[in-house]
């Protein structure tokens, strides 16, 4: 057991990439190569960037580069909405165009979820309400492709079903087959079936303006799917929703509402966390923190390297993909 002050897990990340490094890709991303994308030739439009705080926000929920939120929102907007209010006012354009009528029930229930009010269409010209139902269509296609930004993207336009199609039947050579993937639809009446050069268009409008605190987790080499709140990175260190970790180690867990404590139990160790606490306990030994425990989305956040060194795990960070590497 280590018993000095747990360490960041990587150095220190700042809120502006250099350029440089948006040059040498999108950071958390592993599969497709990047050869061949032009990242950031073109600029967001303020009407876009007027809403940073919105993609920031859906982004650290959702274990997704606020950067690629905005730029799928340039790409699919343009700027331009002829939608108003009630009172005459324009609603902000937004054009999230996947939130259309084959989700409309997904999205009401998305909306029933976060807010106990289902949501309508009308309510997709809301930034605050359709960035984040985007933002958590993109993490589930991320997890599907297993880190792989380039597919996500672009299956955000075509859609997984046919993007998998094409995968399926040329492999890795998927990106030159795009333009034929009006023959990987069903029942698609015309001759072509999207945007095939989605992904280059979005990524042209790729920038690092926005601080991207996400971070991935690998137990096994096997990536751990979140549902409504992935780990974030806070002054260096990686928190992660409690319960998520500790069904990935098999460990057991237990929230103390009344002091505000979380249990953890696995082979006789025991490691107690209080929110808010810069110290922990394991086995009745006290331990400081590198960042206390805290509540996000109604999910309990703990340091990640603590509590999995302290159940015996090996911890490593991997910058280039901002992965957590955890094997048992």
């Amino acid at each position: 057991m280590k018993t000095t002050r747990i360490a960041a897990l990587a150095a220190v990340f700042t809120v502006i990439q250099s350029v440089a490094a948006l040059a040498s890709g999108i950071p958390g991303h592993r599969g497709t190569e990047l050869d061949g994308f032009d990242l950031g030739t073109k600029k967001l439009s303020k009407a876009v960037q007027k809403y940073y705080d919105i993609f920031e926000s859906a982004g650290r929920q959702y274990g997704i580069d606020p950067n690629v939120l905005a730029a799928i929102c340039m790409q699919e907007s343009a700027g331009v909405n002829y939608s108003y209010r009630d009172d005459g006012t324009a609603y902000p354009a937004w054009g999230i165009m996947q939130i259309e009528y084959t989700h409309e029930r997904s999205f009401a229930e998305f909306g029933r979820k976060r807010t106990g009010i289902a949501w309508t269409l009308e309510d997709r010209l809301d930034p605050e309400k359709a960035v984040p139902y985007a933002a958590y269509l993109l993490s589930e296609s991320l997890y599907r492709y297993d880190d792989d930004y380039i597919k996500m993207i672009q299956a955000y336009n075509f859609g997984d079903v046919v993007l998998n199609r094409i995968i399926d039947a040329v492999g890795d050579e998927w990106l030159s087959e795009r333009v034929n993937a009006a023959k990987y639809a069903d029942n698609w009446k015309y001759n072509k079936y999207g945007d095939a050069q989605y992904a280059e268009h979005v990524l042209a409008y790729y920038s690092d303006a926005i601080d991207n605190v996400s971070a991935q987790v690998r137990i096994n080499d096997v990536l751990v799917k979140f549902n409504d709140q992935y780990p974030v990175i806070e002054n260096g260190t990686t928190l992660i929703p409690i319960r998520a970790l500790s069904e990935g180690l098999g460990a057991d867990v237990e929230w103390n509402e009344a002091d505000r404590t979380v249990s953890i139990d696995k082979d006789g160790t025991e490691i107690e966390i209080t929110i808010g606490d810069e110290h922990a306990y394991v086995n009745d030994m006290e331990y400081e923190l590198s960042e206390p425990a805290n509540i996000e989305n109604g999910r309990t956040m703990v340091p990640l390297r603590f509590a999995a060194e302290a159940l015996g795990c090996e911890v490593e960070w991997d910058g280039q993909t901002r992965t957590v590497i955890i094997d048992m």
